[in-house]
């Protein structure tokens, strides 16, 4: 016969499993789902104390509706459920959030929708599990999250990593760059921060024989090794001279593209028709000057690489208007872009 305790968890993995807000079980319906699934027969009044038990504890989330009081003065209650620690309409953002993640691959995100969708009832639906991404025909390491683990460690502990890195090649798989004897090149890198941008993940840091910073595709990332030496500070390295902590928002607002190198202050003049788009891309992080029905004078704080890509992909509907130097090389870039045509 099973003890107390076991029944207890029995009913709890029933309200669990079985019910919630819009889904209910009697006593009864959980005195025969005892007796189905693990053998327990349990009379109505034992059954009905372990629910008031567990009800008025207020550990567990189970709610019930009330009935009359009986002819004995205790409460009568019936109809009950578990509240569980999300809703469901929180479960399907948490979905949404791994259907957009495009670094992992397509066998990890199933069973990390199918972890998620076990936080709901056997009500719960969860949509998306045969969706493929946007990149799955590239072939993954299966290793993404122990090397989000490592890289995770090395900055906790402010430790240097060697890594290896992955390009993908017109064969849809990636291959480890390799150094001047054929073989794989290794890389020492100070990594300060794990970061998201439009679905990657990122490691932003610095290459260990250069002085700005950079960032690296974790799902490019092989062989991780945590090194025992510490990792290079903060102020030395360019443009980072004066700050002792690293701003990640700040650089994800200024890093609209991951690229590494410095950020500078940007003019541009734009269409009023694309504004909604500079405050995506920019996350908010414009000024806006010189409206008029048509136009706008736009300045942003953006990474000097990033901005020229930018620019380039709204050229129809963008004019860079300083620095100078950016204006040149994005005029340059385009007169070779329509060289391609000639």
């Amino acid at each position: 016969m099973a003890s107390k305790k076991a029944v207890l968890v029995y009913i709890l993995e029933i309200l669990k499993s079985e019910t919630d807000a819009n889904h209910t079980l009697s006593q009864e319906e959980i005195r025969s789902i005892l007796a189905e699934r693990y053998e327990v027969s349990v009379d109505r009044k034992t059954l009905g104390r372990h629910l008031n038990d567990l009800y008025e504890s207020g550990d567990f989330g189970i709610q019930c509706e009330e009935s009359a009081v009986g002819a004995d003065g205790t409460i009568r209650r019936t109809d009950f459920y578990m509240i569980h620690t999300f809703e469901d309409s929180e479960l399907r953002l948490l979905i949404d959030g791994i259907l957009a993640s495009r670094h992992i691959t397509a066998s990890q995100r199933k069973d990390l929708i199918s972890r998620v969708a076990k936080l709901g009832s056997s009500h719960f639906k969860p949509h998306g599990i045969d969706i493929e991404s946007a990149t799955g025909y590239l072939h993954r390491s299966q290793d993404l999250f122990l090397n989000i683990d490592l890289i995770e460690e090395a900055i906790q502990k402010g430790r240097k990593i060697s890594l290896a890195y992955c390009q993908p090649d017109v064969d849809k798989r990636l291959h480890i760059n390799l150094g001047p004897d054929n073989k794989e090149r290794k890389y020492v890198f100070n990594p300060f921060q794990l970061v998201m941008n439009r679905g990657h993940y990122y490691l932003v840091g610095n290459h260990e024989n250069y002085d700005d910073m950079s960032t690296l595709r974790v799902d490019r990332i092989a062989h991780i090794t945590v090194l025992s030496e510490r990792r290079k500070p903060l102020r030395e390295i360019k443009g980072y001279h004066q700050q002792r902590t690293f701003n990640v928002s700040q650089y994800v607002k200024e890093h609209i593209y991951m690229f590494g190198g410095e950020s500078v202050t940007v003019s541009f003049k734009a269409k009023r028709s694309i504004v909604n788009q500079i405050l995506d891309w920019f996350d908010g992080n414009v000024e806006f000057t010189s409206v008029t029905a048509d136009d706008v004078v736009c300045r942003v704080r953006v990474n000097h690489d990033a901005f020229k890509y930018w620019a380039l992909q709204y050229m129809q509907s963008v004019k860079v208007l300083s620095p100078a130097s950016l204006v040149a090389e994005v005029k340059e870039a385009i007169k070779e872009g329509l060289e391609q045509y000639s």
